[in-house]
């Protein structure tokens, strides 16, 4: 079943920023990861959430997915993000299969 690590972020220090992605990015497919949103154009409809961007990342499993997170390849990016951004995430365990309509549980 898939997860989903999904990152709120606001960036402070673009430059930092843009060594912390060049890092990151490739951590994910050793893992099994891949993004799926990336900065992706998105509206707040309800909430107090005000990022200024959002990333949305796919793994197969949770395991995978705190299996990166917990790697040193990914370890070692984490303080470029924390210097560069205010930044929240959160990991999501997906649904065995896509329901349409009716209760999402």
């Amino acid at each position: 079943m898939a997860a989903y690590v999904i990152t709120y972020l606001e960036v402070t220090d673009r430059k930092v920023f843009e060594a912390y992605r060049r890092a990151a990015g490739p951590t994910f497919g050793s893992y099994g990861g891949r993004a799926l949103v990336v900065d992706g154009s998105f509206r707040v409809l309800e909430g107090m959430i005000h990022p200024q961007a959002v990333v949305v990342v796919e793994f197969g499993s949770l395991e995978q997915a705190e299996g990166w997170y917990a790697s040193p390849e990914y370890g070692r990016t984490i303080p470029l993000r924390q210097q560069s951004a205010n930044s929240s995430l959160i990991l999501v365990d997906g649904l065995a299969a896509p329901r349409i309509g009716g209760d999402p549980r």
